[in-house]
């Protein structure tokens, strides 16, 4: 465990929690449950997350939007680059997709951290891409959606954005 970086405690964690919010239900499991499937010692997720379980899973969220969306727009790429790392990323946490459209539209916390985050990346995506109209963001927004949840092969992402290409 000493090797781990913060980020991967943090993955690992996240990754935990979210499997678990699936498989037992929201707040139903608890952090003992997430230490044994995350290998992380319960006294380091204390550490980084508190003793709370509702405050794990807001961090968890807060972490996964965080880098699923890439809100500190830290990885500039192209619109074929940014669907196959969100695929990628998508396989390395499977319950994230579940749990997104479990909570989109759920009135709390949760629903909200989704929407907001959701706004501003295509308000990114609107700098990121300026010749593209706002419809053609929510296109590509949408396509991305559809692709996680068909599991779209990487090699298949081209195909994909040939019309975005261009522009």
């Amino acid at each position: 465990m000493a090797t781990q970086s913060k980020e991967d405690i943090y993955f690992a964690v996240c990754n935990a929690i979210l499997k678990m919010e699936v498989a037992k239900g929201h707040l139903a499991w608890t952090l003992s449950d997430i230490s044994r499937e995350s290998g992380v010692t319960r006294s380091l997720i204390y550490y980084y997350f508190g003793k709370e379980k509702k405050t794990a899973l807001e961090e968890a969220y807060k972490f996964v939007i965080s880098n699923f969306w890439n809100m500190e727009r830290t990885k500039t790429m192209g619109i074929r680059d940014r669907l196959k790392q969100v695929l990628e990323d998508t396989k390395k946490m499977p319950f994230l997709f579940v749990l997104y459209y479990l909570e989109k539209n759920k009135e709390g916390e949760i629903g909200k951290m989704i929407r907001d985050a959701e706004s501003m990346l295509l308000q990114a995506l609107k700098k990121e891409f300026p010749k593209l109209s706002e419809t053609q963001i929510l296109e590509v927004y949408l396509k991305e959606l559809g692709a996680i949840t068909f599991q779209l092969p990487s090699e298949k992402v081209s195909d994909l954005f040939e019309d975005y290409i261009s522009r």
